[in-house]
């Protein structure tokens, strides 16, 4: 969500890092207040919820006055005409933060706070500091919708990774910094079934991939499996998206990631205080790990590079969007959704160390 909102302001990112904490908290309101909210089922990527924002007698005055304007929106005459928000899917936090950069980050934070181990931060970067911890490592503002924190859930950490379980039957790939198992409460009802399914809707498709433009031979490409993978794969997940369950904790979970994967995207002023320049968001983290002490995720490049188009295909999928490929028989996927699976296919493969390209061998 931060990348999104970087993207549609003057002065992009760095002017994002500048912001006053309350401005960052009403950009995330305004963002749900502007969400899709279609005549779609209740759950659908297009209405994920129908949990009201602040009140507009609070919230409209706040976005007048700090000239917040959601992105894809236009603003004249003193109203607000917008698109509709569309976030990213659950999966985009999972992927982020398996690189382990809200650990790491955190590190970075205890530093900075406690003396100058790390030297002593820039002007621009003490803006970053101060947003970082008062949105992302102390409980969000009271009545936010973001705030997903209370006595019943007190580790945000511990609530994340139970989303993970509960919607694809995963944990995250590290645990505490000590190395023990992170301790959170698990779902008795979560889909367990989900990697399997989605592994083999990769092989299909990494096969009809292959026979693209194979008009003589034999075609390889199982169309209905396809189609049948992907109708199980969107039941299973709208299964945990009834009336929409689990929406507040998306949108508060990826705009968090989205805020420490922008972070890493340039050379921002908060990088250079540690000394962590490089020319891509892993070399960045890896940097950043080495000051700390904390090791970053080795694969972090596959990890960063799978987030956003994992999120448009589950999103596709979701919403219904692959349920029927395209009639021509040599054609089976738009060229940008076949990017997307092209990429997710190669970096799945490399982050569970299990082959997409080949085929599924049965066992006796």
């Amino acid at each position: 969500m931060f990348r999104r909102y970087a993207g549609s302001i003057p002065g992009g990112a760095n002017a994002l890092f500048l912001q006053h904490p309350a401005v960052l908290t009403t950009l995330l309101e305004v963002a749900w207040q502007f969400r899709q909210h279609g005549s779609l089922p209740l759950g659908d990527p297009k209405h994920r919820s129908n949990l009201p924002q602040l009140p507009g007698f609070w919230l409209d005055p706040l976005r007048e006055a700090a000239a917040i304007v959601p992105p894809g929106a236009t603003a004249s005459s003193g109203t607000t005409t917008a698109r509709g928000e569309l976030w990213e899917h659950l999966i985009y936090a999972y992927m982020i933060e398996n690189t382990r950069v809200y650990e790491i980050f955190r590190r970075v934070l205890h530093e900075y706070l406690h003396g100058e181990k790390l030297g002593i931060p820039n002007a621009a970067a003490q803006h970053w500091l101060r947003n970082t911890e008062e949105l992302f490592y102390r409980d969000p503002p009271a009545l936010s919708i973001t705030n997903v924190t209370s006595d019943i859930r007190c580790d945000m950490r511990a609530s994340r990774r139970n989303a993970y379980q509960r919607m694809f039957g995963m944990d995250l790939n590290h645990g505490t910094d000590d190395g023990k198992p992170y301790a959170y409460v698990k779902s008795e009802v979560y889909n367990n079934e989900f990697v399997t399914i989605f592994e083999e809707f990769l092989r299909e498709v990494w096969i009809a991939i292959s026979n693209i433009g194979n008009s003589s031979g034999v075609n390889l490409t199982d169309r209905s499996k396809i189609e049948n993978l992907v109708q199980n794969l969107q039941n299973m997940l709208m299964s945990r998206r009834v009336n929409g369950n689990l929406s507040r904790e998306e949108f508060s979970f990826v705009s968090i990631m989205s805020w420490f994967h922008l972070s890493l995207q340039e050379n921002f002023p908060i990088i250079q205080s540690l000394q962590a320049e490089a020319s891509s968001p892993e070399q960045r983290l890896f940097k950043i790990a080495q000051r700390v002490g904390l090791p970053a995720q080795s694969l972090s490049k596959s990890y960063f590079d799978i987030s956003d188009p994992l999120s448009r295909i589950l999103l596709l999928i979701e919403g219904g969007g692959l349920n029927s490929l395209p009639a021509a028989p040599t054609v089976p996927f738009a060229a940008n959704v076949q990017s997307d699976l092209n990429i997710i296919i190669t970096h799945w493969s490399i982050v569970t160390g299990r082959d997409m390209k080949a085929r599924k061998v049965a066992t006796a």
